[in-house]
This record gives C-alpha cells, structure tokens and sequence, in this order.
C-alpha cells in the first residue's frame, strides 16, 4: 500500500467519525423541534418526499440525507441559547476554513492524487479542543487510532455514496486522472464565477485542440457536482460529446459521435430520464417543458464540429432551451452571444510536471529532467502533445523522433478539420501571418489588397476559431499572429502555397522600397524636419506607404496621375480606421489632400495630427502654410513667428530646407499685413547675414519699394528708395550671383518702374544708374527664371523703351550692350518666291512648332494660302538641323509635295528657305 494510499484511509476515519457524529448529536438531542423550517425544507425539496419531519424517525431519514453543511446547521439550531452553539458555530467555520469538502470528495475519488496536506488538515480538525468540548470524542478516537496505524476504512457505501452529489450523466472516469489536472486554478476560477451569473446561460471555453478543454470542464463538472454549494444552484447536469476522432500513437482514430442537433436532443433525453426516474419523457421538447423551473446545466464537448457547418441551428437549439437551464460547451470556434471562457497554454512548470507524471504512469521511472523540458517546450506545453510524445516513446521511439511525430499529428488534429471550412480570404490572411509573423489589419490591407470590409470579415471569422491569436499593440491597436501548433502545421503543408509566395514578394519589395528611402535619407540629409521624412518607430506598412506618396509627389504637378493620387488616398483612409492616433500618419495623409486639392480635408487632418503632437514643427508650418495660402497672413504668421523663437529658422536646429522656407514665409506674411518697419529693422544687417543674405537682402528691397508706393508724387523720396533697391540688388548679384529669389522680385521691381514715365520722373542721374543696372544685369537675370528670354516681346519692349533715353553728358549703357540689338525688320525676296512658284514650289507659312522638352521639335506645321495643312520635318529641310532652328512661327518656306491628303497633313519632299532682306 503506498502512502498516498495510507493518508487517504486515514483521512476517511475521520471526516467519516466527524459525519456519524454530529449525526448522533442531532438525533441524541431533546430540542430537535428547535430545527428551522428553513433547513429542513431545503432537504425536503431535494428529496421530492414531501413528507412531514417531525418525529424521530423522519429526522433519521433527514439526517442520512443531508450534506454535512446541513448537518452542521442543525447541530447549530439544537444548541440555540446554550453554550455549545458559539462552539459548534466555531467548529463549523474551522472546518470550511480548511476546505472538509475538498477532503471528502478527494476520498471519494481513488484515482485522483491525495495530497499529504489533507491529511494534516483532517488531522487539525479531529484533535482541536471543540471536539471534545462538544462531546465528540469518536472523532478524537478515530484520530488516535490513525496516527496508531490502526487502519479501518470506512463502508465502501459512505466512500463511494457522497450524499451530496448533484445527479449528473458525466463518465464514470476521466483520460487525466492518472496524471492529474494541472495548471488550471485560474480557469477554474473563471469558471465558476461566470456559472455562477445569473445572466449567463450559454458559456463557452474555446482553445485550440489538445490544450485541455475536455478534462478541464469534466473536473469541473464533477467538483461543483460534489459540492454542497452547488446543489441549490444546479438540479441536474448532462454530458455529451461531438469529438468523432482521437489522437492516438497510431495517428488519428475515427470514432462513432454524435452527429447534429437531433442527435444531440436523442442524447440529452436519454440522460434526463435516467435521472428524472419518476417521470417518463417521450421527447426532449416535451421534457424541457415538464422541467421547465428546474435549474439543468448541459455540457456539450467538442462542439466546433457542429459550428464549423452552421452556428445558427445551434443558437436556435440553445434559444429554445427554458430560462433556467444553462449551456457550457467546448469548442475550437468561438460562439456568437457566448460568454467565453479562454484557455491559456499551460505553464512551463505545470508542463514539465505534466510529463513527469506521465512518464511515471506509464511505468517510466528513468528520464532526464533536461528531456522533460525539451518536450513540453517543442510540444509548446499542450497537454495532448505531451502525452502523444511520451506514448510514441514507450512504443521504443527515440525522443527527437517522437516530438517530430507529435508535433505533426497535433497540428493535423487540431486544425485541418477547421482549415477546411475557412472561406479563401481567411486563408489569405492565414498565410500573410505565416509570412510576417505578426500583423496587424492595417498591414494586411496592404499585404493583400483586400477592402476594409473584407479584412473585417475573414478577421471576423478567423476570431471564432483557435488558429489565430489577438493581442494589443502599446499604441493600442489589435495585432494578430498564428498560434503556436497552426505554425508547424502551415510550415508542413501550405494551404495556399501562390498567395504565400505572393505576400513573401510583397514584404521582400517593401523592405527594399523601404531600404532605398532610408539611402536617400542618408544621401540628402532628409530628417523630421523635412516632409518627406519617416521616422523609425513607424510601422513597416505606412513607411511603404509613405514612400509611395513621396515618389507620387515628387512629380510635376502637371504629370502627375490623379488616379494614382486618389488610390493613395485610399489606402491611407483604410490604413488611419486602424491607426486613428497615429499623428505621423495622419500627416502624410493631408499631403496626399493637398495634392488633390482637398484644402478643407488637409485643414482637418492637420488639425487632428495636432492633437496627438500639438508641438511637432513639421505639423505646425504645414498649418502656417495652410493658413497662408488661405489668404489669411496674421494667423499664418502667429505659427511661424513661434516656430522662428524656438530656433527653427536657423538650419543647426532644423534643415536647410525647413528653416528657408520658415523665414521665407515669415517675411511674406509680414509684407501681406503691411509691416514693412519690422522687415526692414530685422534685415539692418542683412549684408552680415551667414544663412539667409540673399532672402533678407530680397524681402528688404520689396519692403523699401512697398513703404513708398503709397507717396504717389513724392518722387524723390521714391528715387532715394529704388536707388537703395538698386543698391541692394547689385550687390546680392556681385556677391551671390544671380540667385531665383532675387532675380524673379528685381524683374518685377524692373517692370513696375518702367511703368513710370521715367524719364520724366526722376533725375537724370538715377535714370543712368537704372538703365546701367540693366544692362550690367537683365540679360541674366531673365536667364535664371524659368520661361523668360532676351527676345520675349515684353521684354524687348521694355529694353527698346529703355535704349531710346538719351543723355546730354553720356552714352545710354544699353548702346553698348553685347547683349541686346534693336529688332531688324525684315521683307522676304519677292522675285525669290516668284522663282519658287515657276519651279512649282508652293508657298506655306508656319502655324505650329510643337514644345520639346529635350530643344528644338524635329517637326513643324504649315499652311498654305488655302488652307491645306503641311507636316514638315527636319529630314527633307535643304539645311538640315543647321538652319532647322532658325525657323519661327509665321515665317514662309518653299516646299515640294507628290499629292494632297484628304484624312491628315500632307508631307513635302522638300523645304526651302526663302530669302530675306532688312529694310
């Protein structure tokens, strides 16, 4: 007999003598009319006897009846008003306080473990004085006689016979007795609370195969079904299971199951009148109506099987259930309107311990602690996996090859059953975890181009399942990655092997997209300052994105796809109902509706990326420029004044770019409000300047030309201040060169002063200083804008304007300038063309010369004095390139053609020049 064995009957004497002797104090007693009413028809109801207890025998029956918190109970009303109700009172409390409950059902139970500790709790109970002092002395006997060895068990009648046993159809033994349930306080716990709302009526535990639902919810069951507690709680408790396969070291055993509701129905009214012996019910609808106020909780095992085809004739079964049943089910799918009870992975402690008992069960007594631990870490702690490693082992496996083995049964058995009913895009999704290990469902819009919609869907359906696991990011959102077991099996067999090659493209070219963006960060200096910039801790999915935008809008405006840009705009609303807080994104996002011309919608989510980081510069100039472009040059200023106190404008604590571009704005939303003073006091010094000399020296001159326009015929103030204007420029183009900035403000200054009769209004002295600027300067300074020439006619306007000034004491500076010549006027050769038109030449003037971004069009059109179009190309000119790009719009050439075509231009073989003279 081994210990366990020994502590087990030692333990029973006891609580056995405890039993019989406050029965015998209760039956012994003068005042058992003292016994509440309360008391004894909670007994009475139980029994369904309906009988009246009032003489001695019928307390007998009572008593035979009674859990022990009962008898207890009325120990205490027999001992009201005396000195022994404080005593049995106390005595009552010790007893739960050391869980005698626990005791007992563990005696009725030999195959599960007894731990010495009940023992020693029995043991504290027998030898506490208020045993003697209530004059239970057998108690005391029983003890002495334990710690004697004098070993006298119980009847098998009281060890098999727990009184207060909730009627039940649960199996008569469980696969984990012989090893324990281990490792599941908590759920239990969990368990036991949500049972115990009142609310909760359907209840389901849901975990991946192997984990343990089916021994956890039966110890379950059967501990409260032993529990006196229980028993106003719950009348009846039925069992059945769906499983129809079982993993064995042989691989996977097909078994006969229950299939179908009414097949579940057949099996529930089969258990009820098993129990309910004194009624006799023809059909489960019948019997929920006869036991409609009973309190019956149901336990369907291995439901997945039923769901995985439809969970909305389940939903029924359980809605037409009475008010006071209860359902609690085990599946590998979670249940709508269920309140679920998960099931963590066992503990590596609880594990290891797991396999131990195994080993020792299966009468292995030699292992190596360090292999116990290799095999509940590759069987990722999962009970069933366990077992079937240990099994393949005692059949003469080595150990490396049984975890294989396992590991590759275990996966099969618990999901191929479940795979097999996921639509195609919850497989998609499957697979795209498999490649990222963990995403969430903003990277998988983007993985798999799937809608909002669709994602929600198939995530939706993959959630009722145990084949994928939710869990938070710390920026709160949901992440998803595949369980442990669902791993090794998508390892083995793939479920979609082109979608997966597919996504593993998909990331390979995002981690190079994202690659090059970090190189030309490096490459041009771009830090957060900048817009296009993306920081580190953003995740892979938006920093693809955002490289996408960036490449959108580094198009011209005129080239770029609107398409393209509305796509983006797509994916980025998808991405922010995942990530809402994510002011990064949000940022990027009123790029791409600033490049659609939303203004209101960029204004929004400029304001809401605030919010989350009312600080950021790079979000407080876009704001700033938003307001500026709106016309609204105060507000705009308000942001860019703050941003130039924080040091921004100076490029050390910013960039190049940022800071020009702050100072820039600065100094326009200053002009636009009209404070010209504070422009011109804070650019004093602009010569000294180390960053912004050109900027400053620019913005100065305007500012000096706007404090004067407003002194209409004060024209020598006027003439003091464009002499300074001039002053200024001359010495931004001799220092810097020829600077955009500078140059497009000094052409517009140029203009607006020829607008005067300048001549007339100013000395003779500034008018030569004028026209000598000019000639030092024009012809580069229209070189460095973009669309201006020497030959522009405005410009040649003004120049012509400008060179017919004569001075008394000296040369107008344009007389002399390389540069710029009067326009030659000139008449075509008419005895030329008449010799054209004898050799039968025809006579055509130029209509079109098409742009070319690369120089000159190798292609012109023409038209003759009727109206017939003309293609011309460079090819069959009698100059060839030579001359090609002397020709201008409405010039005349001579051309040779075979015939006139109706449908398109007609192409000459041969394009003359006709010649011309200067008048």
């Amino acid at each position: 007999m081994t210990t366990e064995q020994i502590l087990r009957i030692k333990s029973a004497m006891i609580i056995y003598s405890l039993e019989t002797s406050l029965g015998n104090f209760v039956l012994s007693s003068e005042f058992q009319d003292s016994i509440s009413e309360n008391n004894i028809s909670g007994i009475t109801n139980r029994l369904k006897e309906g009988q009246n207890f009032s003489d001695k025998d019928n307390i007998t029956l009572l008593i035979e009846s009674s859990y022990l918190d009962e008898v207890f109970n009325f120990a205490i009303d027999i001992t009201k008003g005396t000195s022994y109700e404080v005593k049995m009172r106390s005595l009552k409390d010790f007893c739960s306080t050391l869980n005698i409950f626990d005791i007992r059902n563990a005696i009725s139970h030999p195959n599960r473990p007894f731990p010495d500790t009940y023992w020693f709790r029995a043991a504290t109970i027998a030898s506490d004085p208020l045993i003697l002092q209530l004059g239970l002395g057998e108690v005391r006997q029983a003890l002495n006689a334990a710690q004697a060895e004098q070993l006298s068990p119980p009847p098998d009648d009281w060890i098999n016979n727990v009184k207060w046993a909730i009627p039940n159809t649960l199996p008569e033994s469980f696969d984990h007795e012989i090893t324990g349930l281990l490792g599941r306080d908590s759920e239990t716990k969990d368990l036991e609370s949500t049972i115990s709302k009142a609310r909760n009526n359907l209840v389901a535990i849901v975990a991946p195969g192997g984990v343990g639902k089916t021994a956890l919810i039966l110890q379950f069951l059967k501990d409260i079904s032993l529990n006196p507690k229980w028993s106003t709680k719950i009348n009846a408790i039925l069992f059945c299971t769906l499983k129809n396969e079982r993993l064995t070291p042989d691989g996977i055993e097909k078994i006969e199951a229950i299939n179908g509701i009414d097949q579940i129905k057949t099996s529930l009214l089969d258990d009820l009148n098993s129990i309910y012996l004194d009624k006799k019910f023809d059909s489960f609808e019948g019997a929920t109506t006869q036991l409609e106020s009973e309190k019956i909780l149901i336990c369907i095992d291995n439901l997945e099987t039923l769901l995985v085809h439809s969970q909305e004739e389940f939903l029924n079964f359980n809605e037409s259930l009475p008010l006071l049943w209860k359902v609690i089910v085990t599946s590998r799918i979670s249940i709508d309107s269920a309140t679920t009870v998960p099931i963590q992975p066992l503990g590596k402690r609880h594990a290891v311990n797991l396999c131990r008992n195994y080993f020792k069960r299966r009468g292995v007594s030699s292992f190596k602690q360090e292999d116990l631990e290799n095999i509940a870490f590759r069987a990722n702690n999962n009970p069933l996996a366990i077992r079937l490693t240990v099994d393949l082992y005692v059949k003469g496996i080595d150990i490396a090859e049984s975890i294989s083995k396992s590991q590759k049964d275990i996966a099969a058995f618990s999901y191929n059953n479940l795979i097999e009913s996921l639509k195609e895009y919850s497989i998609w999704i499957l697979e795209a975890i498999y490649v990222s290990g963990q995403v969430s469902k903003s990277q998988l819009l983007d993985l798999l181009e799937l809608s909002n919609d669709e994602i929600s869907e198939s995530i939706n359906e993959l959630s009722k399942t145990s084949l994928v696991v939710r869990d938070t990011s710390e920026t709160g959102n949901d992440q998803f990655k595949l369980s442990d077991s669902i791993k090794d099996l998508l390892l083995v067999n793939p479920i979609n092997i082109e979608v997966r090659s597919k996504i593993s493209n998909k990331v390979k070219e995002r981690k190079n997209k994202i690659q090059e963006q970090l190189n030309r960060n490096q490459i041009l200096g771009i830090n957060e300052f900048d817009v296009e910039f993306i920081s580190e801790n953003i995740s892979d999915t938006i920093r693809a994105l955002v490289v996408d935008l960036n490449k959108a809008l580094a198009r011209p405006f005129a080239k770029r796809n609107h398409f393209d840009l509305v796509n983006l705009k797509n994916r980025f609303t998808e991405l922010i109902a995942y990530n809402s807080s994510n002011h990064e994104l949000l940022f990027h996002y009123s790029r791409i509706l600033k490049g659609i011309r939303d203004e209101a919608g960029e204004t929004q989510v400029i304001e809401e990326a605030l919010k989350h980081d009312n600080s950021n510069p790079r979000y407080l100039f876009a704001k700033g420029l938003i307001l500026f472009h709106q016309k609204d040059s105060e507000k705009a200023n308000e942001i860019f004044e703050k941003l130039l106190n924080n040091g921004y404008g100076n490029p050390e604590n910013s960039s190049k770019k940022y800071s020009s571009s702050l100072t820039k704005l600065n100094f326009l939303c200053l002009l636009n409000i009209g404070r010209y003073t504070e422009i011109l006091e804070r650019s004093i010094d602009w010569k000294n300047e180390s960053d912004w000399k050109v900027m400053m020296g620019t913005y100065r001159a305007t500012a000096l030309k706007r404090t004067v326009e407003i002194k209409r015929h004060n024209y020598p103030e006027k003439e003091k201040a464009y002499s300074k204007i001039l002053d200024i420029y001359e010495f931004i183009f001799q220092k810097e060169s020829y600077p955009y900035l500078a140059c497009n403000e000094t052409l517009k200054f140029l203009k607006d002063l020829s607008s005067f009769n300048i001549n007339a209004s100013f000395s003779n002295d500034f008018v030569y200083k004028f026209i000598e600027f000019v000639a030092n300067h024009f012809f580069n300074i229209v070189s460095a804008i973009k669309g201006q020439s020497i030959d522009n006619s405005d410009n040649r306007t003004f120049l012509e304007g400008l060179r017919n000034i004569k001075f008394e004491s000296a040369e107008n500076p344009l007389k002399n300038s390389k540069w710029f010549t009067p326009v030659k006027v000139e008449q075509y050769d008419k005895e030329h063309i008449e010799e054209l038109l004898d050799e039968g030449y025809t006579i055509v003037r130029v209509n079109n010369i098409p742009e070319n971004s690369f120089g000159m069009s190798s292609f012109i059109f023409a038209k003759d004095e009727e109206g017939n179009d003309f293609f011309l190309h460079v090819d069959n000119f009698e100059h060839g390139w030579t001359r090609w790009g002397y020709i201008k719009l409405h010039d005349k050439l001579g051309i040779k053609y075979e015939r006139l075509s109706n449908d398109k231009a007609t192409v000459p073989y041969e394009i003359l020049e006709i010649d011309k003279f200067e008048i």
